[in-house]
């Protein structure tokens, strides 16, 4: 008679699912750029978006930044295709044009531009 044994979740599994469900939520709110819109103007192709965003998530791992707050990747199905993509926050894009190919004419004025905002912001 083992296959009439339920099992219910315990009130301290229920509690940490819906907070993980709630810092989910939160994580994903911030997550409003498409790193795909990078390519043409600031990246060549998605091998160069990958690498730009693979060194963009280590210098956040090297500052002891949780990657996943601001890098999700995800698939879009486009064209009988599917294609990765990344959902990244402010600084996630930020990060990932800082890591561009600097030989980029629109890459390195993108850079520039956000050092002079930075440094704008530092001088107020």
């Amino acid at each position: 008679m083992l296959s009439d044994v339920i099992l219910y979740p315990s009130y301290a599994d229920t509690y940490a699912r819906i907070l993980d469900d709630g810092k989910e939520l939160f994580i994903t709110h911030d997550l409003t750029h498409y790193a795909s819109m990078l390519i043409e103007n600031c990246v060549s192709d998605e091998i160069a978006l990958g690498r730009a965003v693979q060194k963009a998530m280590t210098v956040c791992i090297t500052a002891g930044i949780t990657p996943t707050e601001h890098f999700r990747t995800i698939f879009i199905y486009s064209d009988h295709m599917l294609i990765r993509d990344w959902l990244v926050s402010d600084l996630g894009l930020q990060l990932i044009i800082l890591n561009a190919d600097v030989t980029n004419p629109v890459v390195a004025r993108l850079q520039l531009e956000l050092l002079s905002k930075h440094e704008m912001k530092n001088t107020e």
